[in-house]
């Protein structure tokens, strides 16, 4: 006891002012709700704890929470996300189908005629439908973008902040937390909604969003270790009875209310010392993307309400600075581009892939260029996706390029609908349907047919067999049967009808012209026949043809149904003679050119179209023809034929609503137009006659294609009412 007494009196006291070690500050984990657009509300919280220096050293996020706290765990501040988000054109990030002027001019085509947009895919012999409403190329191409600072991270732990997203397992229904990996890929699945997404595949498993089994991940912040929390959860709130009144809205209170029910254990986990924002965001809806912006303030002000709380996680200026420049921030520049593999999932070529992707070996990544060289590959149809990722092969980067073939729509059909009345009780209809097989072989091969009866019939089927990788020359033979009627002028007041039928064949070779255009050559063959249905007119008779034709297309028009901007032209020249199987010499010139102009909500389109024969003179059967909604309306369709024509127009339309970014709106038009026309008189021959036509109409541009409901008047006091499911062109 002495010895210990002495040794104790050995050690000197310490001064009683003496500095004590600094408390350790408390792990801080952020956690981000889902919420579609009302994440951007996380923004504004972020803002306000920059402001207060409080600093982040976990992030785990669900959906849109997955994507707003992937960024700012990668280094972007508040004000970069804010800026961010103001400047992403959502109606075209959650829109797959490529801008008409990325998509090759094979695809444009498909867009003329009364087929609708609507396409049913067809495997195995059953039909199908997409996974999800939108496929997600745009987005998935956004994210990557958006990422690319961290192309050489696979492990989430070594991004500036700890982060984790969290997806659901389609098959199971559990949460699933992705730790590592591609971040783009991580945060894709993470808000892959089902039904509007298509699910994502992350080594093996099918991920969805995961809103539906974990919406609120404080249990996994807590797992990573984090003490004190800051949860933003966005409130689900669920639709009155009343509102319940659609298939979609049941569909969607369901999901809420899946939502709903797994953030509550989440939220009674939470303990003293942990802070719960709740933005008061109204009625808005996760499908306003519209206003996205208008939810940043929401969240800054819900944040504002716990400043006593955030002010005691908050940390002096210099210890803020030193903790976040302790984080670092991942680097922007882009990696030289090494080498470009191509993984094929497909049968076409690896050819017709690559060509397309003109990012150069050896030279930087240029992101808009591959965004825009990705976009007119996916635009060719062809594929469910077409992804790249960056990886290393040894010390070299290089760009690994992923095409998917088309899981539910690689063959597939469409339907169509047109119908006509006037209002002296005469109308028109014509129902059909179209089936197309594409990609039979590495070169993109297909076979396209279509079937139409009603007021007019036609049964038409061509193999398209491109000659090259990469757009440009092809082969096109087809075959065609058709009945339609026309209207002859026999007399300064006498109308004749016939009744036309023929059975062609047509053989094509022609040269694509980038995106815009292409020029054909060809031959076609056939026989047809020709009975007058009502009395005034020259006996109907059989006849052969025979023709040599080239035609030229341009085509820049950014929508066939209710366009904005562009022009479309089309010439065509079709020489008929009895050394090539005819029995009548004639050279038939025909030719239309249309510009689409607009100023604000307003569109104006103009356009003039015509022919002649250029030699000889044209049978019954191969005269030009106007009438038809937009061709004269008020005279019914192809009801005045003549030897030559000219007929100009103009359509005035007036956007009455936006586009959705969602695309689950339906843009109303209100329109007029005007069409004058010179044909043939009677008496001479000679262009002597004028007709005129107008309508006013009003238009739908609905998911199954453009719609038109419109009254048309012409000279001589023809009326006509008529429902248009088609296109302008």
């Amino acid at each position: 006891m002495f010895a210990l007494a002495l040794l104790c009196a050995a050690v000197p006291a310490l001064p009683s002012d003496a500095a004590q070690p600094e408390p350790r500050r408390p792990r801080i984990g952020l956690v981000l709700s889902g919420g579609g657009a009302l994440g951007a509300t996380h923004i504004g919280v972020l803002k306000v704890l920059e402001e207060m220096r409080v600093p982040v050293d976990i992030i785990t996020g669900t959906s849109m929470g997955s994507i707003v706290g992937g960024l700012y765990a990668l280094g972007l501040n508040a004000q970069e996300l804010h800026s961010l988000v103001g400047s992403i054109d959502w109606a075209g990030a959650f829109n797959d189908r490529p801008p008409r002027s990325d998509r090759s001019f094979r695809s444009k085509q498909e867009d003329y005629g009364f087929l609708l947009d609507l396409k049913v895919g067809i495997k195995d012999g059953s039909l199908q439908l997409p996974p999800g409403l939108i496929q997600g190329q745009k987005l998935t191409l956004m994210l990557r973008a958006l990422t690319l600072r961290a192309r050489d991270i696979t492990n989430f732990d070594d991004l500036p902040i700890r982060y984790r997203a969290v997806a659901a397992d389609l098959e199971t229904g559990r949460a699933v937390v992705i730790d590592r990996g591609n971040l783009a890929t991580a945060m894709r699945a993470s808000m892959s909604v089902p039904g509007v997404f298509p699910p994502v595949e992350v080594n093996g498993r099918m991920l969805v969003d995961g809103g539906v089994a974990n919406n609120l991940p404080v249990d996994v912040a807590r797992a990573l270790g984090a003490e004190v929390l800051i949860v933003v959860d966005i409130p689900t709130i669920l639709k009155k009875r009343e509102e319940l009144t659609s298939t979609v809205g049941v569909v969607g209170q369901m999901l809420s209310v899946l939502i709903q029910q797994n953030s509550l254990p989440q939220l009674a986990s939470l303990g003293p010392r942990d802070i719960l924002i709740q933005p008061d965001l109204g009625r808005m809806s996760s499908g306003d993307f519209g206003r996205i912006m208008e939810t940043v303030a929401p969240g800054e002000a819900a944040a504002r309400k716990v400043t006593d709380k955030l002010r005691a996680l908050a940390l002096d200026p210099a210890a803020y600075v030193a903790v976040r420049d302790a984080k670092g921030r991942e680097t922007v520049e882009s990696p030289v581009i090494d080498f470009i593999e191509i993984d094929n999932r497909t049968k076409l070529a690896d050819g017709r892939i690559r060509n397309m992707i003109r990012q150069k070996v050896g030279e930087p990544l240029d992101v808009e260029q591959v965004e825009k060289d990705f976009t007119r590959l996916y635009g060719l149809g062809d594929f469910e996706q077409v992804d790249y990722a960056l990886v290393k092969r040894g010390d070299k980067t290089g760009m690994k390029v992923t095409a998917t073939e088309k899981a539910w729509a690689k063959d597939y059909l469409r339907a169509g609908l047109a119908l006509e009345h006037d209002l002296s009780g005469d109308g028109q209809y014509s129902i059909g349907a179209g089936f197309t097989l594409t990609a039979l072989n590495s070169l993109g091969a297909e076979w396209r047919n279509e079937l139409a009866f009603g007021s007019q019939q036609r049964l038409f089927s061509e193999f398209y067999q491109p000659l090259q990788p990469e757009p440009g020359f092809f082969f096109a033979p087809q075959v065609e049967y058709g009945r339609n009627t026309i209207t002859s002028q026999t007399g300064p007041s006498t109308d004749t009808e016939y009744q036309v039928t023929i059975y062609d064949a047509k053989f094509f070779v022609g040269r694509e012209l980038g995106s815009y255009g292409e020029v054909r050559l060809g031959y076609r063959i056939g026989y047809g026949d020709l009975d007058r249905k009502t009395a005034g007119g020259p006996n109907g008779f059989d006849f052969g043809i025979g023709q040599a034709i080239g035609s030229l297309t341009i085509d820049t028009l950014d929508d066939v149904g209710f366009p904005t901007e562009g022009f479309m032209g089309n010439i065509t020249v079709a020489m008929s003679d009895e050394a090539i199987g005819a029995d009548d010499n004639y050279t038939r010139f025909s030719a239309s050119i249309n510009q689409a102009v607009s100023f604000g909500q307003n569109t104006f389109i103009a356009g003039v179209q015509g022919g002649t024969a250029l030699s000889g003179d044209l049978p019954l059967y191969d005269t030009l023809t106007a009438g038809g909604p937009f061709r004269l309306s008020g005279y019914p369709r192809g009801s005045l034929a003549s030897q030559n024509q000219i007929m100009g127009r103009l359509i005035y339309m007036r956007a009455l609503s936006e586009r959705s970014p969602l695309a689950f709106d339906l843009p109303l038009y209100l329109g007029a137009s005007f069409e004058a026309a010179a044909v043939d008189d009677p008496s001479d021959g000679t262009l002597g006659r004028m007709a005129y036509g107008g309508s006013l109409f009003g238009g739908a541009d609905t998911p199954l294609g453009p719609l038109y409901v419109g009254y048309g008047r012409s000279d001589g006091g023809r009326q006509a009412a008529y429902i248009l499911f088609g296109k302008l062109f």
